[in-house]
């Protein structure tokens, strides 16, 4: 194929391309492989750490950039070569957490990822919260895999490279907008978003990325990077982390999305992430066009 009609597919992996057990089809798979045989581009762009998302990649048998940790680091895993895209924002940020008494209070648990790897920061008084927090991160009882560091609270400073993501375990869901607003209050070209975690009815979950580190900066890069317009890009999301790149591109919310994603995305796929809802996409479009183009 002319790399004037190709084309460039990113799709978020949870809620998405996998399924709700976090595994592709064989039909996906094999969808998504003919399209990339037909010389399109096929990528992924997920909130998870390149290491929780290796698998899925190799799975698929890209040897395309992937967007990680919502864009904050962009990695070609087959090509050593490739300069990897950190967007990463100051470790201070940490110290202010940290050295903050009103918000320490508040804080069970602080997980930050940086290009030396993963540290988890607790007091380690409660076992089920950080191991619950872990496993929701994909570190189970494998953790020496994942190049994970514990440390205690007045330990932080042994962080010594700037970071790309924060996850900060809040214990009472009622100090969410008084945590959030202090930290908000450091600067606007910080993004703070809050979700709960699936066992827990008590707390909640801050997540701290830089302004630049999101999926729309992501898809807008990999669009130049392979020269393809934003036109002939498309998008699968299923979340509000996916809204940036969905608006960038011609963006699909998945069926399984939330009402907010559904709204404010023009396209919605016929089938949910459990139904294969990417590859039908990609799937109808194959039949219909034999040049590989995919244009729906």
């Amino acid at each position: 194929m002319s790399i004037l009609n190709r084309s460039l597919v990113v799709s978020d992996l949870d809620g998405t391309l996998l399924r709700n057990d976090e595994t592709i089809s064989e039909f996906s798979v094999s969808v998504i492989k003919k399209f990339i045989s037909k010389g399109n581009i096929f990528c992924i762009a997920t909130g998870r750490p390149t290491r929780a998302a290796l698998k899925y990649y190799k799975q698929l048998g890209l040897n395309t950039i992937m967007a990680n940790l919502n864009g904050g680091i962009l990695v070609n895993p087959s090509d050593l070569a490739f300069s990897t895209v950190n967007l990463n924002f100051s470790k201070d940020i940490l110290k202010y957490l940290f050295s903050n008494k009103s918000l320490v209070k508040n804080i069970g648990c602080v997980f930050v990822e940086n290009v030396d790897g993963t540290y988890l920061v607790t007091d380690g008084t409660d076992e089920f919260v950080k191991w619950e927090f872990l496993s929701k991160f994909h570190i189970g009882e494998n953790k020496e895999d994942f190049n994970l560091t514990l440390l205690k609270i007045n330990e932080y400073e042994k962080i010594t490279k700037d970071v790309n993501s924060i996850l900060i375990y809040i214990k009472d869901k009622k100090r969410i907008d008084e945590v959030s607003f202090k930290i908000k209050g450091l600067t606007n070209t910080l993004v703070v978003r809050n979700w709960s975690l699936p066992n827990d009815l008590n707390g909640t979950v801050i997540e701290v990325n830089s302004i630049f580190s999101n999926k729309g900066t992501a898809v807008k890069f990999l669009s130049s990077y392979y020269t393809v317009p934003l036109s002939k890009t498309y998008s699968f999301g299923d979340g509000e982390n996916d809204l940036d790149m969905l608006s960038k591109s011609n963006g699909f919310a998945m069926r399984n999305s939330s009402h907010t994603v559904k709204l404010l995305t023009s396209k919605i796929t016929t089938q949910t992430n459990n139904d294969d809802g990417v590859a039908t996409v990609s799937y109808t479009h194959l039949r219909a066009h034999e040049t590989g183009a995919y244009i729906v």
